[in-house]
């Protein structure tokens, strides 16, 4: 008999677990409607021309391609085909994949908007929370197979998404009782302008992943990638020397431009920065906002804005990213509409949480109410009483078997009921309801109407 097992990189998720991930996602997703924005959900399975160069070249590697089925002929060619089945007959086979597991909620998400923008008003506002699949190595805090919590504006340039992007980033953090965290911002103009400022004759893109790749190599490991590829070791001393991270504020902007010779490239992403500062004034926002000109995110499709959202001494790297992207939706066929957007992950939250035990006090209680008996006839009552309680949005359970009392309050308590009702004779000459309070250890009888009230609160 074979053991069963998970797939390298997925998990389970028990009700105990499920309870801490629903806060998570309710608290995120209570907080994006707040600020406007809608649901959206989109299928797991794309044309892979519509994910293949849209992530550089590392995030390509990690596509997760769909072989295609000997029955699916559309997917290869009728010689292929034929092959094929000789070679292996009713088998699954390796044709030439035109399918693909989505690797973010992004793309699909501008293809989305291309497909479905006359039925759109812009500036469109959409949150998504669905499953996402990269073929990485497994690792702490890394899956291949996790949750994403997206947010994006598109279709306006302005930029006071932006500033509600980053106060959307301290409620949530607030809400979750991280006020620890760290908010790292950098503009794609930078990276733009180092490449220029350092005359490196290296295409950005390039320049960027290799950069991008700094919390996890080093500097040592970051300056060995760029002379194997002709820069100068000097010019890479020259660049660790001007990427220093700083408080975001007016003043740090002016000394990045006397950094950066006041660079033109530079000075739009001094402009920009500068003016979502003006937005956040009056926003009362704590959190601490860092401008990190390492930060490259590592993806080809930002153009402006990027952020990066870390909780110093998790041990994680970071909880959410996102950024400005002018023109995703131009390798579709609809040019020049601008978006933003940022991503929570939300299995890397869940460890951090977890691993620092700040969940809400209560969440360990099933608030669902059970309904325990001594027979048939006391069961039968507890089956009327329960569609009478559901009627006032009471979650019930009615215990299903015949045991005793005291089997069916064990029960309640392992799987974290918080009141438990007992039908007794009694009860039903009476019409009235004993509840007991299982976390409190407390005991009332009381009238229908007054048992709704005390269930409520």
């Amino acid at each position: 008999m074979q053991k069963p097992s998970n797939a390298p990189g997925t998990r389970d998720f028990g009700p105990a677990v499920m309870r801490k991930r629903d806060f998570i996602l309710s608290t995120i997703t209570t907080i994006y409607k707040k600020f406007g924005f809608e649901s959206l959900e989109t299928p797991a399975l794309e044309n892979l021309d519509t994910l293949e160069g849209k992530y550089g070249e590392e995030g390509s590697k990690l596509i997760y391609k769909i072989r295609s089925n000997s029955s699916i002929s559309s997917e290869i060619s009728d010689d292929q085909a034929v092959k094929l089945n000789e070679l292996v007959p009713n088998k699954w086979i390796a044709g030439a994949s035109k399918l693909g597991l989505r690797y973010d909620l992004t793309v699909p998400f501008a293809r989305f908007v291309v497909q479905h923008r006359n039925d759109l008003t812009f500036p469109f506002r959409r949150y998504q929370v669905q499953n996402v699949w990269r073929a990485d190595r497994p690792a702490k805090g890394r899956f291949r197979e996790f949750t994403q919590c997206d947010a994006d504006c598109i279709g306006s340039t302005s930029l006071l998404h932006e500033a509600d992007l980053i106060q959307i980033y301290n409620e949530v953090f607030i809400s979750l009782g991280l006020s620890n965290a760290v908010l790292k911002v950098n503009h794609r103009k930078f990276l733009e302008a180092l490449v220029d400022e350092l005359q490196l004759n290296f295409p950005v893109a390039k320049f960027t992943s290799t950069l991008d790749k700094l919390d996890k190599i080093g500097e040592e490991g970051v300056m060995k990638e760029l002379v194997g590829y002709g820069i100068d070791e000097k010019k890479c001393i020259q660049l660790f020397a001007i990427i220093g991270n700083s408080e975001l504020t007016q003043a740090n902007l002016l000394q990045f431009a006397n950094a950066f010779n006041n660079n033109p490239i530079a000075q739009k992403a001094i402009d920009d920065l500068s003016e979502i500062l003006a937005y956040l004034a009056d926003s009362n926002s704590t959190i601490k906002v860092e401008l990190d000109l390492s930060l490259a995110r590592g993806l080809d499709y930002y153009t402006g804005c990027i952020f990066e959202a870390i909780i110093p001494d998790s041990g994680m790297g970071s909880v959410s990213g996102g950024g400005r992207y002018d023109d995703l939706t131009g390798v579709f066929g609809l040019k020049d509409v601008s978006g933003v957007g940022i991503s929570f992950g939300i299995d890397r939250l869940y460890e951090i949480i977890e691993a620092q035990q700040k969940w809400p006090d209560n969440l360990h209680v099933n608030n669902n109410v059970l309904i325990c008996h001594f027979d048939k006839a006391t069961q039968q009552y507890g089956v009327k009483l329960a569609s009478q309680l559901r009627a006032k949005n009471i979650k019930t359970i009615v215990f299903p078997d015949d045991k005793r009392i005291n089997k069916q309050f064990d029960f309640a308590n392992k799987i974290g009921v918080r009141f438990a009702i007992v039908i007794g004779e009694s009860e039903m000459i009476t019409n009235k309801v004993t509840i007991k309070n299982l976390q409190k250890g407390e005991q009332v009888t009381l009238s229908l109407d007054d048992a709704i009230n005390y269930l409520r609160n």
